[in-house]
């Protein structure tokens, strides 16, 4: 963006001047794995959009339909990746969203990929479903982070087993589990050496038939914990694999059906508790969980802490300042998000969007607390929405342009001021705050013109494009001449101003917002209802022209005290008027 210096190069279309200033963006914190770290706890004091959120870019990946994408991206060192339903790894720019690379790692043809990858020192782990032809055992693949290069891959566990748990990163090691598909079996969990993916550590075999269907591990200390899909949540060292104890909730905490669990474990340290959800499809049932745990032993504790009756979740949930947040629904029934509290486990309020099997992501920014999460559902959405203490409020909505009305099955990552998310079309997102908006009213149905402002070729033609109608008009004042005008007609401009020129700054209407560190805007339309010029952060600024007289009820309930409007005359200098206790008081 130019400096205020530059400002000189302003241009006056009528009368129009716009101000902006650069909403400011917490420093960097990234996103590495599922649910941010290790432990899983889903958390970052990184801002993210919370009032108006604008696509700041969109990529295309693979698919149209039923998978896509259907992990949640994870964002380290300035890039977002994502593996599509094909197997493949993508890196795009974060910021701009150019894409960096992509790498297959599969040696057939992909179907349905679930694992989110981890990232750790200029690596990228990812584990792959397909094996070869989609028929074939899992796949580890460890790959570099600077330009798509495989390091080296491996295959884990027998045919037609998928690795579905997202990978967790910790101490040079990766941990990740497998579910047969369609069924359940005898499955394994594995801690594979992250140096060389292709040296297996150690690895355990249930001793029951279950799945590891999206069950991530937390890793506390020298313990890893993992829950399966009979309800069994199992602690092992986490260095050779060794069984140290386990908790069926199920049979201890008196919740039947069995559930499965399809989330990952949460541990918070200031409650020595691990948190996590269940479900069962029919009939349909799921349940939130609180189990103490002593990260000094490895002890699981003899029966919950609390558990609730939530609803339908494969939702890895949240645990902050003594809040639980957690998202509800799916294929089967139920809907919505809960807060819950920490302590017992009851249900403070909901907020109903539809059926999430996301994993809330929560912005801690600046004293607020601000859940993220998308809707499983057709044409479904992202959402903001803050725990004010007392509800949950939503914020915002943000639904993907057309052709993208699919489904989006994994939640948003957090990282430096934007969220990133992956919808079944094979589309990755990523929004920014947004501008805030002023609607200023046309009056008799005449045109408003914003216009860009820096621009090499700044002739009528090349400003305006195919945008005039006849009769369409171009204002430009110049200082000890007065006003030149052109008119549009027949695909011409007619009169004395054929082009776009630098003018003085001081010239038109101004809008003014106090302490605002301001330059001009670079982007506008001509409208034929109404005309929203942006405010960045809250502050400034508004540019128009009504090619009638207004006053200044112009700007309705928008100003706020000691907003000013500055009025150029020529020949008398600058009118003011400044806003006071809803009132305009001076000259203008």
């Amino acid at each position: 963006m130019k400096k205020e210096e530059n400002l000189k190069a302003a241009i006056l279309i009528a009368i129009i001047i716009a101000v902006v200033s650069i909403t400011p963006i917490a420093s960097a914190s990234d996103w590495e794995q599922f649910q941010k770290n290790n432990i899983n706890s889903g958390y970052t004091a990184d801002s993210a959009p919370v009032s108006d959120p604008e696509l700041a870019w969109s990529n295309h990946t693979s698919g149209t339909g039923m998978g896509g994408i259907d992990i949640t991206p994870i964002v380290a060192d300035g890039a977002v990746y994502v593996i599509d339903y094909q197997g493949i790894l993508w890196s795009f720019d974060a910021t701009t969203g150019i894409e960096n690379w992509n790498t297959d790692l599969t040696e057939g043809s992909g179907t349905f990929e679930l694992s989110t990858p981890a990232y750790n020192d200029g690596i990228v782990y990812a584990a792959l479903s397909s094996g070869s032809e989609g028929e074939g055992a899992g796949r580890v693949c460890a790959v570099y982070a600077s330009n798509g290069t495989i390091r080296e891959c491996e295959y884990y566990g027998l045919d037609t087993f998928q690795l579905n748990t997202p990978i967790t990163y910790a101490d040079g090691k990766i941990y990740l589990g497998n579910s047969k598909y369609g069924t359940k079996d005898i499955s394994t969990y594995y801690c594979i050496d992250a140096g060389d993916v292709t040296d297996l550590i150690w690895s355990r075999t249930a001793p029951h038939v279950t799945g590891y269907y999206w069950a991530g591990a937390a890793i506390v200390g020298d313990y890893i914990i993992y829950g399966d899909d009979t309800a069994i949540v199992t602690c092992l060292y986490k260095d050779n694999g060794t069984f140290v104890d386990h908790i069926n909730v199920s049979e201890v905490c008196g919740v039947t059906p069995v559930e499965e669990i399809r989330s990952s474990i949460v541990w918070d340290e200031s409650t020595d508790r691990i948190y996590f959800t269940g479900k069962k499809p029919s009939p349909v049932s799921g349940h939130a969980y609180a189990v103490s745990f002593n990260a000094a032993t490895g002890d699981l504790g003899d029966t919950c802490d609390w558990v609730r009756d939530i609803g339908y979740s494969t939702s890895t949930p949240v645990v902050y300042n003594g809040r639980v947040y957690v998202c509800i629904g799916g294929m089967y029934g139920d809907s919505g998000v809960r807060c819950l509290n920490e302590a017992d486990g009851t249900i403070r309020y909901s907020i109903n969007k539809g059926a999430s099997q996301a994993s809330p992501a929560v912005s801690v920014a600046d004293g607020h607390v601000y859940i993220y999460f998308t809707t499983n559902v057709n044409n479904g959405s992202a959402y903001c929405i803050e725990d004010t203490g007392s509800a949950l409020v939503e914020m915002w909505e943000w639904n993907p342009p057309e052709p993208d009305n699919q489904f989006i099955l994994q939640g948003m990552a957090i990282a430096d001021g934007y969220v990133y998310f992956g919808t079944d079309y094979g589309r990755v997102y990523a929004l920014k705050e947004g501008q805030e908006q002023f609607d200023i009213p046309i009056y008799n149905g005449l045109n408003l013109i914003g216009i860009p402002l820096y621009q090499d070729d700044q002739t009528l033609n090349a400003v305006f494009g195919n945008n005039p109608v006849n009769l369409d008009k171009v204002r430009r004042f110049v200082p000890g001449e007065g006003y030149k005008t052109a008119t549009y007609w027949s695909d011409n401009w007619v009169g004395t101003v054929s082009e776009v020129e630098p003018i003085e700054p001081e010239v038109g209407y101004e809008y003014e917002r106090k302490g605002a560190n301001y330059m001009l805007t670079v982007l506008g339309t001509r409208c034929t209802g109404t005309i929203s010029t942006p405010i960045y952060n809250g502050m400034n600024l508004v540019g128009y022209v009504s090619f009638t007289e207004a006053d200044l009820s112009t700007f309705g309930n928008n100003p706020v005290d000691m907003d000013k409007v500055r009025r150029f005359v020529s020949g008398e200098g600058y009118k003011t008027a400044t806003y006071w206790s809803g009132n305009w008081v001076g000259t203008v």
